[in-house]
């Protein structure tokens, strides 16, 4: 696997120096310059991550829109938007790279 870690190790620094990881990087860096607001954030991204995975069991639209309310003021923070816009940015990026590997590979 050598040559695939070397290759990898390229890709990884190309990853880091794209547009889009540095702004990921620099709405990360600004977000735990306060730990109170990044571990809310955090409580954020878990508890939407749970309501966009469970199934629904009659509640689901109820629980999705006390979530919204309660996290309303959240997306105020003008640290708090841009960050997780620049990290849904990434996140799309990586599946995107996934996705052209997978089907590079014919894996099935």
């Amino acid at each position: 696997m050598t040559e695939i870690d070397s290759e990898l190790y390229t890709m990884i620094e190309a990853l880091k120096q794209s547009k889009t990881y540095r702004e990921y990087d620099r709405r990360r860096v600004a977000l735990k310059s306060d730990p109170e607001l990044k571990k809310r954030v955090d409580a954020y991204r878990l508890e939407n991550y749970t309501l966009q995975t469970q199934e629904d069991d009659g509640t689901l639209q109820e629980r999705i829109e006390e979530f919204a309310r309660s996290n309303m003021g959240l997306s105020e923070d003008p640290r708090v938007r841009p960050f997780l816009d620049a990290e849904s940015a990434l996140c799309r990026m990586l599946q995107e790279i996934t996705d052209r590997i997978i089907n590079a590979i014919n894996f099935e």
